[in-house]
């Protein structure tokens, strides 16, 4: 039998040679970076890099997917192989690591879709948000959000009833309060699909939270308290 001692060695032992070799593909892993720049026209482009391989070219897989219903509405491929000044400075190597990729964007239903990148299967950094026909605003991310609700009831509006601090009428699916600081009055944004509009501001409203109009009180507390992504529309 094993004394306890044996037995801490030989466990030991073992955690030590997971680590030596998980190490390699940690690191290979690590190594792997980039962005997704945007969309021009029909272009998205970005780039990607492998540090641990600083000589050779990543494919990407650009995947573009429908905000309304998170379906994958289309997958494109791409060499990261184009040069770029901007990379030779960043980055270690040939800066031969931009990509474009050529979005049929006229063959899509009218809405929002998300655009996302990969590399060797790691999602590359920013994610843009791209309006097709009547949706043809584009999106931009401002980060997650605490959102809560109120309405024109007394409890909710302390008296004010659909008036607003900008004197427009709230209305609901349309009105937001918030702190003009971080997001000014009259800015589109959308949350959860809805395009709202900044025309109110609460009095518990501060920096990164959101307070939706709804019609009636039962609305609200339905909705209680959610973090969610907002987006600027642009």
């Amino acid at each position: 039998m094993f004394s306890l001692k044996r037995l801490h060695w030989f466990y030991g032992t073992l955690l030590m040679m997971a680590f030596v070799l998980l190490t390699p593909f940690v690191s290979h892993a690590s190594a792997i970076c980039g962005v997704v720049d945007g969309v021009s026209g029909t272009t998205v482009s970005g780039w990607a890099y492998n540090s641990a391989e600083p000589n050779g070219t990543l494919e990407v897989k650009v995947v573009i997917t429908s905000q309304a219903t998170g379906q994958t509405a289309a997958e494109y491929t791409a060499q990261a192989d184009g040069h770029r000044n901007d990379l030779v400075s960043k980055v270690q190597g040939t800066g031969n690591y931009g990509f474009q990729v050529s979005i049929p964007w006229d063959t899509f239903s009218d809405g929002y879709y998300r655009i996302e990148a990969y590399a060797n299967g790691q999602k590359l950094s920013n994610t843009p948000i791209h309006g097709v026909g009547d949706c043809s605003s584009s999106l931009l991310s401002l980060g997650v959000f605490q959102t809560t609700a109120y309405c024109p009831c007394n409890s909710c509006s302390e008296g004010w009833g659909r008036h607003t601090s900008t004197g427009a009428v709230a209305t609901a699916h349309h009105t937001i309060a918030v702190d003009p600081s971080v997001i000014p009055y009259g800015t589109k944004v959308m949350i959860n699909g809805v395009v709202y509009t900044a025309e109110d501001r609460g009095g518990g409203v501060r920096g990164n939270h959101i307070d939706i109009f709804f019609d009636t009180h039962s609305e609200s507390l339905n909705y209680g308290r959610r973090n969610v992504e907002v987006f600027l529309v642009q």
